[in-house]
């Protein structure tokens, strides 16, 4: 697996340097396409915008980091919690609205033509009802860097729907959704295969104890 460290890397002003122990993973998407949500991140408050997030899997399922996963942002305002995260985002433009001018074609939340040739996905979910398509190279890339880091990091690869909602999701332990937190949050979207995801996770998972264990039969 390649992850690309170097090209959209931030600067000790974006995060807190500090390790911690990490025991969750909180995927959400960037609500924009070209890597434009980093180029947001480093010009806002003078360069010192902390709502960021160590990883971001493009659509062509490239892998940025940021920064180390052993530190720490303001991702998600709660300290507790960012402490003990490791944050990802895809490359997903998020919900989509019809053009009133052209119902061909869809607007996304800034107002911005949807231009991808990707099929639309429609279903009604947290008021919206249409939503930009993740790719499948993305998917892919997600699930290694994800099962990666549950491996590195000790983290359960215990996956969550994107709809479910916790109470205390501070307190999980495994791989959640933003969308886990609060019912205004629509990230990750309908468009996104949960229970493939799940599955393909869980795959992995087999796989490596199944070596562990065959190596210290050995």
């Amino acid at each position: 697996m390649n992850i690309n460290t170097k090209s959209y890397k931030l600067t000790e002003d974006n995060y807190i340097s500090q390790g911690t122990k990490k025991d969750k993973i909180v995927i959400g998407i960037t609500y924009s396409s070209n890597m434009s949500h980093y180029t947001g991140w480093s010009k806002r408050n003078n360069g010192k915008y902390t709502r960021t997030a160590m990883f971001t899997v493009s659509i062509n399922g490239s892998i940025y980091q940021h920064f180390s996963p052993n530190y720490f942002s303001d991702f998600m305002l709660k300290p507790d919690l960012n402490e003990s995260a490791i944050t990802i985002l895809l490359e997903n433009e998020g919900w989509l609205i019809k053009d009133l001018s052209n119902e061909k074609k869809y607007i996304n939340y800034v107002g911005h033509i949807y231009n991808r040739k990707d099929s639309v996905i429609e279903k009604r979910w947290r008021s919206q009802m249409y939503w930009a398509p993740f790719t499948d190279k993305q998917v892919d890339s997600t699930i290694k860097l994800v099962a990666e880091l549950c491996k590195n990091f000790n983290i359960p690869m215990d996956v969550v729907s994107h709809n479910t909602n916790l109470d205390n999701a501070q307190n999980f332990n495994g791989v959640l959704y933003r969308s886990n937190f609060e019912k205004y949050y629509t990230d990750i979207t309908p468009a996104w295969d949960c229970k493939y995801f799940k599955n393909k996770l869980e795959k992995k998972w087999t796989t490596w104890v199944t070596k562990t264990n065959t190596t210290l039969q050995n």
